[in-house]
């Protein structure tokens, strides 16, 4: 089936729920809403979950069947996704089977590697490598502007670019529903100072605390067989207190975004998006030393 039509189907149904299989380790597919490993093609229509794209996906997403794994209980192959912001904006993205608001706790994260080679960050520049969860009818493609209409968006960013105010950034973004048509005017972002390394597969966990009114996301570095160890630095905890409307998420995804000058070129290889708890096999070890590795 065509990514085009894979697009239509989309729309009318999704399946709930995915089934990890890893030898003899499996994940229910009970223990979380949806599991994407990127071992088939999402861009043709033979990945276990069903991918829509949207703006200029060529540019930006293609699938290399033949990767070696990046790391234990990693299948072969990965989504590669270009971020160049010379490039039109894109995203690729499927439905987890139900909606996401300020009102109850939620899961999200990803296992990313971020290549070295061809990697660029302007020092003029300010833009980042993205995924995250959105609303499939509610969130535009015109995040980077001004007035913008990414409404219902709660994103994991990451702003390689080291500027006179300091950086690479970890920033993730939330906004809301619409205000007077322009998603700015109910949003909330925090961040955290810290370079994530490159060439390393990168576990990203993303957790909103309903009670607390906090998106807290914590980012991890693969340290040996099926254990990643935390980046104490690359902590943040983002206050949605002020939220208002309410965010109304269903979709989940990668996005690549446009602004007209070249303001970084990142390869980035993705081998697992993720709603709900962390998928089994994978665990967390507390980072050895305090300012991270």
């Amino acid at each position: 089936m065509t990514l085009a039509r894979r697009t239509a189907h989309h729309v009318r149904s999704i399946t709930l729920g995915a089934v990890l299989i890893l030898g003899a380790a499996s994940l229910s597919p009970l223990a979380a809403q949806m599991v994407e490993r990127f071992d088939a093609d999402p861009l043709t229509g033979q990945s276990k979950n069903a991918f829509i794209g949207e703006g200029d996906v060529a540019s930006r997403f293609a699938f290399l069947a033949d990767e070696p794994s990046h790391f234990p209980a990693d299948h072969d192959g990965t989504l590669r996704v270009v971020y160049d912001t010379t490039l039109p904006t894109a995203r690729l993205s499927t439905s987890f089977g139900q909606v996401y608001s300020l009102g109850a706790d939620f899961d999200f994260g990803a296992i990313l590697t971020i290549r070295s080679e061809g990697f660029f960050a302007d020092p003029d520049g300010f833009s980042q490598i993205a995924f995250g969860l959105w609303n499939a009818a509610r969130t535009g493609l015109d995040r980077t502007s001004f007035p913008s209409d990414s409404f219902d968006l709660v994103e994991f960013d990451y702003f390689p670019n080291v500027t006179p105010f300091g950086g690479p950034f970890v920033s993730p973004t939330v906004f809301g529903g619409n205000v007077a048509d322009n998603a700015f005017f109910n949003f909330a972002f925090h961040s955290a100072e810290t370079t994530l390394p490159l060439d390393t597969p990168l576990l990203v966990q993303c957790h909103y605390n309903a009670a607390l009114r906090r998106l807290n996301v914590k980012v991890s570095r693969h340290l040996r067989s099926l254990i990643f160890e935390r980046i104490d630095a690359a902590g943040v905890s983002v206050d949605l207190s002020r939220i208002d409307p309410t965010f109304l998420l269903n979709t989940a995804g990668i996005a690549g975004y446009f602004e007209g000058f070249a303001s970084i070129h990142a390869v980035v290889d993705y081998d697992l998006l993720y709603t709900g708890p962390l998928p089994s096999p994978w665990s967390v070890a507390a980072n050895r030393s305090k300012g991270g590795r």
